[in-house]
């Protein structure tokens, strides 16, 4: 314990390094947000990856959804985010060229201030919510090694994000993230490693054909186990949003030319495609043999749902001085992606809703703003319970106040009033269906297929967003 507590302070003080260079860096207010618009192609994409090389995404939910469904998981990660890293690489030629930095200030240029308010305040809930997600895992998962309450970990992981990124704002954040891909990278493996060796423990390879996922029944090898319903609505959410996620334009903007954005999407999706696909899917199938139900119910060891698989795989095949550097993976996996939802929550609020930058004492009140989110994502952290909630909710806000708006930067026949209305519909529609489907009377008026989902407040906020668009149009024209 002593000795994770020392790693823990050696990579915080590093970190803590790096945010004050970056501090001593920047040139104005305005370079605070946007690191001079600079960057190269190996920064571009070492920071999208340490993004999404995230402890609450790749390291437990991707790992999590294998374990549930087996092969068929690819559908509802893997594959939605290696279509939409592509996308964004053919994109990125067409919207780096904007002298617009935010996807907020985009859709302001062309449909005007209201707007870009509320593109601005949908991306501040998203990015809050996976920020806070991300606390919230980081401290369960580290807090029995560090031997202290998951509240305190939480505290003490949002102090250190908090200090870094206040001081040297998106360069920062980058800065830290090129570290923390090549820690993240190596903890990742060291998971495989352990998973390979407790599957030689057992004396056996990969589970048979017949062994199932723990949540869907079916073999692993099934390729459509979640179900289509489940695997239509998944894109339908995912997709749009995922294909205009702001943390991943902003650095396309902030790349130096359309050349090194491009590459370091592709740099990116390569990552992916190890990080994101195979590396989850072999521990989370390989999970069926080590930590299989006991009666139908969870082991303990991997948590209620198979949220702790990681921690149980370093608790059983782990030595001793591997633990400490697992810890610090932990660590570097969850500031990557912390940092990075700061950032995004605090522009949105700051560079988009207030314009702060444009003001007296611009620097201050960008750091004051950035320290906010940190200290909201941190309250958040200590009332999250469900990561399916957490990331279905909010990808769903992005596909249905954010990616349409963005996409209609480029469409000539978009209409103004249709696009504001749709967005500001598709934000409220989608977070009162979600209330009323879960706390609510809706699911019960659902047809059965869609209420079996968990998820018919995707469709709904869909539709609202639909509806917002006709009746702006409409109302236009008259």
């Amino acid at each position: 314990m002593t000795a994770t507590w020392i790693a823990f302070t050696l990579y915080a003080i590093t970190a803590i390094a790096l945010g004050w260079r970056s501090h001593r860096q920047r040139t104005s207010s305005t370079d605070f947000w946007t690191a001079g618009r600079h960057l190269n192609s190996s920064s571009v994409g070492l920071s999208i990856s340490a993004g999404f090389m995230s402890v609450s995404w790749s390291c437990v939910y991707a790992v999590q959804l294998f374990y549930w469904y087996g092969l068929g998981a690819l559908w509802l990660i893997t594959i939605p985010w290696l279509i939409s890293l592509t996308g964004i690489y053919f994109l990125a030629r067409r919207y780096h060229c904007l002298p617009a930095f935010s996807q907020p200030e985009m859709v302001g240029r062309r449909f005007g201030p209201s707007a870009r308010r509320i593109v601005a305040l949908a991306l501040a809930f998203v990015f809050l919510v996976w920020g806070g997600a991300e606390i919230y895992v980081a401290a369960i998962l580290l807090s029995p090694q560090m031997g202290i309450s998951a509240s305190n970990m939480i505290l003490i992981i949002s102090l250190v994000v908090g200090i870094y990124a206040t001081l040297g704002g998106f360069r920062a954040v980058v800065a830290t993230d090129k570290l923390q891909f090549i820690i993240v990278a190596l903890y990742i493996l060291a998971m495989g490693w352990m998973t390979a060796k407790g599957l030689s423990l057992t004396n056996q390879g990969l589970p048979s054909v017949g062994a199932t996922g723990t949540k869907s029944n079916l073999g692993w090898t099934t390729l459509f186990s979640p179900g289509i319903v489940i695997i239509m609505v998944t894109f339908a959410a995912y997709l749009p949003g995922w294909l205009f996620e702001t943390d991943l334009w902003v650095r396309v903007q902030a790349a130096r030319n359309d050349r090194a954005a491009r590459k370091g999407v592709a740099l990116a999706g390569m990552n992916a495609f190890l990080f994101v696909g195979l590396l989850p899917l072999f521990i989370g199938v390989s999970s069926l043999i080590l930590f299989p139900l006991e009666g139908g119910i969870y082991p303990e060891a991997v948590g209620s749902e198979g949220d702790s698989i990681f921690a149980a795989l370093v608790t059983n095949y782990s030595p001793g001085w591997l633990a400490v550097l697992v810890a610090v993976g932990l660590v570097a996996a969850a500031m990557s992606t912390i940092d990075t939802c700061a950032n995004v929550m605090a522009l949105s609020v700051a560079y988009d809703l207030f314009k702060v930058h444009d003001q007296p004492h611009g620097q201050r009140w960008s750091q004051v703003t950035m320290a906010g989110a940190v200290i909201a994502a941190c309250i958040f952290a200590l009332n999250t319970e469900s990561l399916w909630d957490i990331f279905y909710l909010s990808s769903g806000v992005l596909t249905t106040a954010v990616a349409f708006p963005v996409a209609a930067v480029f469409l000539p026949w978009a209409n103004q009033r249709g696009t504001v209305w749709s967005s500001a519909a598709g934000l409220g529609g989608i977070i009162l269906a979600y209330f009323l489907e879960v706390h609510g009377p809706l699911a019960a008026w659902e047809p059965a297929w869609l209420a079996d989902t968990d998820l018919g407040f995707i469709l709904w906020g869909l539709l609202a967003a639909a509806a917002g668009y006709g009746l702006g149009m409409v109302t236009q024209r008259n």
